[in-house]
């Protein structure tokens, strides 16, 4: 599916995250909302999505969204709001590769710093 070049608003790019998910509206709702009902939390999340309604998604609701749709239209809006450079999706391969090397990296600091943790015992045993 090929990403929108340009969205009027939030709400749409709210809107196509979901209809370009393949997931229901309902569902979402129930996944933001897992305190409510169906039909209140579809309730609720239709008034987020309705600029008329006074209800809104929170900036952690959004971010909650787009994870379960796995769909990123807000994000997109809000760096072509900001005007910034719409970011490429990591690869997961890519993204283990990089926890590992930090991983590794911590592993080392942690045993240089025990090295010299000994050594400052060892001192003081001596003294």
């Amino acid at each position: 599916m090929q990403d929108k070049l340009f969205f009027e608003d939030e709400y749409e790019a709210l809107n196509l995250m979901i209809s370009n998910s393949g997931k229901t509206a309902k569902e979402l709702a129930v996944f933001l909302f897992p305190h409510l009902k169906m039909d209140s939390a579809y309730a609720r999340l239709k008034a987020c999505l309705n600029p008329e309604k006074d209800e809104r998604l929170t900036f952690g609701q959004i971010i909650a969204a787009m994870k379960f749709c796995e769909r990123y239209e807000p994000l997109m809006y809000a760096c072509d709001e900001t005007l910034h450079a719409r970011p490429d999706r990591r690869a997961p391969k890519d993204e283990e590769v990089r926890l590992v090397e930090a991983m590794n990296s911590a592993s080392s600091m942690l045993a240089k710093a025990m090295k010299q943790l000994e050594v400052l015992r060892q001192q003081g045993a001596a003294a």
